[in-house]
């Protein structure tokens, strides 16, 4: 088991006087550390994270980076994508282009079921949920940093592709 190195009081005074500390969620401060373990005996205050603003806007960077690619992963145009998962061009659009855009359930829910992509995974990259495994943005931020908005796909980068979905689709079965 993980030791603590700050108390339940520091870590109380640093929330109430810092407001650009990103909080993060799990037990109540007062609960004792040992029922703080999930089922893989690590801390849930490291696996779960509050997001600020900022935070949610890169993952919506993230996700409409792996939307885009996985479309281009297919060989599938923007009106092609939303006519086989039966969503709106525009809303595909905003997802891939515009991380201030708050994409709407049905069109997570649907791009989920087409790409075979975590419901629960899309949701958190989406921003609608208000908690992000913490792994989850990691490891969005990074893939997104990483991938060259391209025209086309090279074999490493589906390669590449792959391993993040699965890696996404692994994370929410955890």
């Amino acid at each position: 088991m993980m030791k603590l190195l700050f108390s339940n009081d520091w870590l109380r005074d640093k929330i109430a006087t810092d407001s650009d500390t990103d909080v993060e969620a799990g037990q109540p401060l007062d609960a004792p550390i040992e029922n703080m373990t999930s089922r893989h005996s690590r801390p849930q205050v490291e696996s779960v994270a509050v997001l600020a603003d900022r935070n949610i806007v890169q993952l919506r960077v993230a996700l409409g980076i792996l939307v885009h690619q996985l479309r281009l992963r297919d060989g599938l145009s923007v009106a092609e994508l939303a006519e086989r998962a039966q969503v709106s061009e525009d809303e595909l659009r905003q997802v891939e282009h515009d991380p201030h855009y708050t994409a709407r359930p049905r069109l997570i829910f649907q791009l989920s079921t087409f790409f075979k992509v975590s419901l629960s995974t899309l949701s958190q990259m989406s921003g609608s949920t208000h908690t992000v495994e913490r792994l989850l943005y990691n490891e969005s931020v990074k893939y997104a940093a990483h991938s060259d908005d391209v025209s086309s796909l090279t074999q490493e980068a589906r390669d590449l592709l792959d391993a993040y979905v699965a890696l996404l689709n692994e994370r929410s079965q955890a």
